[in-house]
């Protein structure tokens, strides 16, 4: 075994087992290459979790390396493809979310997304509808979308997040006229080329990314899937990330 792999072998391993490792004074260790080796054989033999952790940890940084790679080749699609945004319009932080407003999750997780920015004013959502569960969901995005043309998108992104049951183009567009949006407007700005364009170039960078599952958020390189229950815990560790280390993907 060469020393360059013990010693990455030795720093992989867990806290109690480095412990052990750190407290082995340097003159104890064999001074010829054969003593050493047959050292480091026992160590690891009496320490097989010493091979498991280094692997694992050399996996994750593997992963860690692919998925910023992947990321910052899509930049401008994830935060500056004009997608609708809600929060500090010069936020430190941009969390990006891919929905759809008849997700029950993405509903489910909205009240503590919303506190998050609230609570953290540095931050700002991202908001990409991918409208994938029909013919609805494409209608209500485009109304969404057509409100943002009017400034109005957070209103209406906050009262179309409350709805019960199914969420329509009938009802989207009911639930606009009561927030006191220009309906004919809307309805006009829905069917644009620009909406349509934005629309497209959501689904398909949700494609590039292989979203197959609604929400999910991307905070610099790493990444939430659906609602759990511990959201805001994880929101703010990831955001915790980037404020102490900056964004390389954003």
């Amino acid at each position: 075994m060469s020393p360059i792999l013990a010693i990455m072998l030795i720093a992989g391993i867990s806290a109690p087992v480095l412990t052990r490792a750190q407290d082995i004074p340097a003159d104890a260790l064999p001074k010829d290459r054969s003593a050493l080796d047959a050292y480091i054989r026992e160590f690891i033999l009496k320490n097989p979790q010493v091979v498991r952790d280094a692997l694992v940890k050399l996996d994750r940084e593997e992963q860690v390396a692919q998925t910023k790679k992947v990321l910052s080749g899509y930049k401008d699609d994830l935060y500056r493809a004009g997608s609708p945004e809600i929060g500090n319009p010069s936020a430190k932080v941009k969390i990006v979310e891919f929905f759809d407003y008849n997700c029950p999750y993405c509903r489910a997780s909205y009240p503590k997304l919303k506190a998050f920015l609230a609570a953290n004013p540095d931050t700002a959502l991202v908001v990409k509808d991918v409208a994938s569960l029909g013919a609805d969901s494409e209608a209500v995005a485009r109304i969404a979308l057509a409100a943002n043309l009017q400034g109005k998108f957070a209103v209406l992104n906050d009262a179309l997040m409350a709805l019960k049951g199914k969420t329509t183009e009938a009802r989207a567009l009911e639930t606009a006229a009561k927030l006191g949006l220009d309906v004919a407007r809307l309805k006009k700005d829905a069917q644009s080329a620009s909406v349509s364009e934005l629309l497209a170039r959501t689904r398909q960078l949700a494609d590039r990314l292989t979203v197959n599952t609604t929400p999910l958020f991307i905070i610099g390189h790493n990444g939430i899937s659906g609602a759990p229950d511990d959201l805001d815990a994880q929101l703010a560790e990831y955001v915790g990330e980037i404020r102490k280390s900056g964004c390389e993907v954003c």
